[in-house]
């Protein structure tokens, strides 16, 4: 069954974050697989896994994902039987890198897409730290929508879509178009250029015919910041949803030029949805 995975640290957004993607779960009719991928401290990984700071850490994730994931059936038993699509809740908690548990959870189940908590950081730490929902970003071979602090789930009516027109476009629109279906939601395919090109009436004539999706439409953005005209975008329209494509950058770019996914996460003012852009095309979702 398709699964949506839910990444918590037990941080304050976390529980909201956790009923934004119970709801969105109900909607796809999805199950919902809550993780916790935790570390122990350092200098104490060989520690005997029986005893000491690593079965501490054990426990303490095992336990706080069983209060989360109750706090979560509770809410499915106060809307009662019958009404409301109601989501299997699993539980899992793993030690470990980011990137080695998320493969191993792809193996296991077939994931739609990874639900986290948006995470604010400065530069040093952005760059020079641990950032874990940035490696989460950086290493899913899924979707992985970013919440801004204490949202609260809603239909989706306005779906922007940003995107260089390109070919790896025609992919991700089939799958905003899958989502849009269930509200039918508009989706707004936009870029940030310095002028419109024709390329967009080539775009539009080249379009997926499994797109079958009447309400797409197109807003040129005139700008050079592509990050700066986007959270304009979010603030001026009534935007429920915003998808990118996530193109991974080596370090060195990133300190020269910086992300435009990352300043996206940083500080999302609506949901954001980051497609791997190393990935899409072989594992399309589909809601």
């Amino acid at each position: 069954m398709k699964t949506i995975l839910v990444l918590t640290d037990f941080s304050i957004n976390a529980d909201y974050v956790a009923h934004y993607a119970l709801e969105l779960a109900q909607k796809v009719e999805a199950k919902l697989l809550v993780c916790n991928i935790y570390e122990v401290p350092a200098g104490e990984e060989t520690t005997d896994r029986n005893s000491g700071p690593l079965r501490t850490c054990e426990a303490n994730s095992v336990y706080d994902l069983g209060e989360l994931v109750a706090r979560l059936k509770t809410t499915l038993d106060k809307q009662g039987s019958g009404k409301y699509f109601r989501p299997d809740i699993e539980q899992c908690s793993e030690e470990g890198m980011v990137g080695l548990i998320l493969k191993d959870i792809t193996l296991k189940h077939d994931v739609l897409l990874a639900v986290i908590s948006a995470h604010n950081s400065d530069t040093f730490i952005g760059y020079f730290g641990r950032d874990h929902a940035w490696d989460i970003i950086d290493n899913a071979t899924f979707p992985v929508m970013v919440i801004p602090y204490q949202f609260r789930f809603k239909l989706f009516k306005q779906i922007a879509f940003a995107t260089l027109l390109n070919d790896m476009a025609f992919p991700v629109l089939e799958s905003l178009a899958e989502l849009a279906v269930l509200s039918g939601a508009e989706i707004l395919v936009t870029n940030v250029t310095g002028e419109e090109k024709a390329t967009v009436k080539q775009f539009f004539n080249r379009t997926s015919p499994k797109i079958n999706y009447t309400k797409i439409i197109y807003r040129n953005i005139k700008g050079t910041d592509v990050a700066g005209s986007l959270k304009k975008l979010c603030s001026y329209i009534d935007i429920d949803l915003l998808a990118i494509v996530h193109r991974r950058r080596s370090f060195l770019q990133q300190i020269i030029g910086g992300s435009i996914t990352r300043r996206m996460a940083d500080h999302p003012g609506k949901p954001l949805l980051i497609y791997p852009c190393n990935s899409v095309e072989e594992t399309l979702t589909i809601f």
